[in-house]
């Protein structure tokens, strides 16, 4: 939590941000997802052998699924490193096909390593056998040995899954928020930005792949959240050179370069309780579940990223939402971040979490003006946690449940 506000108050004091706040939203949760995605304690240590394609079961049944090519689920830790054969092959709640799958490392350190192939063998299998594309992520930090390390796995897992079924590599995870990481120095920022290590990464990960026989078209991207479109059109600053960064990778890599943004209305800091009452959130849960239009918190936001970009390219470049999603129960970070919508029992239940996932699966991926995001994902697969820190992202709850999140009454099931 000292992070948290840590994070709050550095936010308060360099972002001015417009009615959606997208800058201090992708502080917190930034926050929220480095919580969530990093894997709870439960359960063995590697995973199951191979089972049969993972289903998860409810009477709640959504869709349809509009634009499905253009729609992946986030992976999640637990679900990688623990019950990586139950990577689901349909949505959750639906009868329709994943597509695509968003990876945010090919294996994490404190993983044991002896569970690394059979996990691989099993996401290999899930994805060929589905058709699917993966987005795989690899990490940039102060470590450039570890980076290293990070990036040779990476290297090993690619080559497991076949080049039709990789969508891209994102190369860093919002690197605008290293600022307010604990215990980064002056140093690590000085280098990442000023001394140009994140470009140089960048750029020596795409040399990699254009030696790896088949790769080299794959499309790059790096994943940023809402706290850059608080300079115009991206953030400049010592500890994020936001802008410096993107024009160069425009410059260097042209059309395969893409932008990438996350974006959390669930911990948008401008949500607020109805005008006199202390519990009801009425009009907050109306603009962030909602994805008709630009008055909606996620189109609006995807709107000033498209004309950010705009103003960067000149031209229409590719646009993909890396994250979107919605916590029930409550987020443990939620009273942290926006009090008044921890008093909100509304807020986070099962029916917002129902409303936003089913308009997320509806959504067409227009906006009323601006083109929409070209590829969208969300988060995420299962519920995880950090260090006893739980977070409900998830549409399943952990590995042992054969449910979906999502479920009625067995008198009430529905089509929705």
């Amino acid at each position: 939590m000292g992070r948290m506000k840590r994070c709050r108050e550095s936010a308060r004091q360099l972002c001015q941000c417009s009615g959606a706040c997208a800058c201090m939203a992708a502080v917190i949760s930034a926050v929220a997802a480095t919580v969530v995605i990093v894997v709870m304690g439960d359960g063995m240590d590697g995973p199951q052998p191979l089972a049969a394609a993972y289903k998860c079961d409810s009477n709640v049944i959504l869709g349809p699924v509009r634009k499905p090519a253009q729609k992946g689920l986030a992976i999640d830790d637990t679900t990688f490193q623990k019950c990586s054969h139950s990577v689901p092959r349909v949505w959750p709640n639906t009868e329709e096909k994943l597509t695509s799958l968003r990876l945010f490392k090919a294996w994490d350190k404190s993983w044991p390593d002896g569970a690394r192939l059979t996990a691989w063998d099993q996401l290999a299998t899930v994805v060929q056998q589905g058709g699917m594309e993966v987005l795989v992520g690899t990490q940039v930090t102060c470590d450039e040995a570890d980076d290293d390390r990070d990036w040779r796995l990476v290297l090993e897992l690619l080559q497991k899954l076949g080049r039709k079924h990789v969508m891209g590599i994102a190369v860093g995870n919002e690197l605008e928020l290293l600022q307010y990481k604990k215990g980064i120095s002056q140093d690590c920022m000085t280098r990442m930005w000023q001394g140009g290590y994140f470009l140089r990464k960048l750029s020596e990960r795409a040399a990699d792949l254009d030696k790896l026989p088949g790769f080299s078209d794959v499309r790059l991207t790096s994943v940023f959240g809402g706290y850059i479109l608080s300079g115009s059109p991206f953030v400049e600053t010592p500890k994020a050179m936001v802008l410096t960064f993107l024009t160069e990778a425009v410059k260097r890599f042209g059309s395969r370069w893409v932008f990438t943004l996350n974006i959390y209305p669930y911990f948008d800091p401008s949500n607020a309780l109805d005008p006199g009452t202390t519990d009801r959130c009425t009009r907050s849960l109306k603009t962030a579940l909602c994805f008709t239009d630009d008055t909606c918190n996620l189109p609006a936001t995807v709107s000033r990223m498209r004309k950010r970009m705009q103003l960067l390219t000149g031209k229409d470049s590719i646009l993909w939402l890396g994250e979107t999603g919605w916590s029930s129960p409550q987020a443990s970070t939620l009273a942290g971040s926006n009090p008044e919508m921890a008093k909100c029992g509304a807020f986070s239940s099962d029916i917002s979490l129902k409303q936003f996932y089913s308009n997320f699966l509806a959504w067409r991926l227009d906006l009323d003006v601006e083109k929409g995001p070209d590829h969208v994902f969300y988060f995420t697969a299962r519920d995880s946690g950090n260090f006893g820190v739980e977070e409900h992202f998830g549409l399943i709850s952990d590995c042992d449940t054969k449910k979906c999140k999502l479920q009625l009454a067995r008198q009430d099931q529905v089509v929705v």
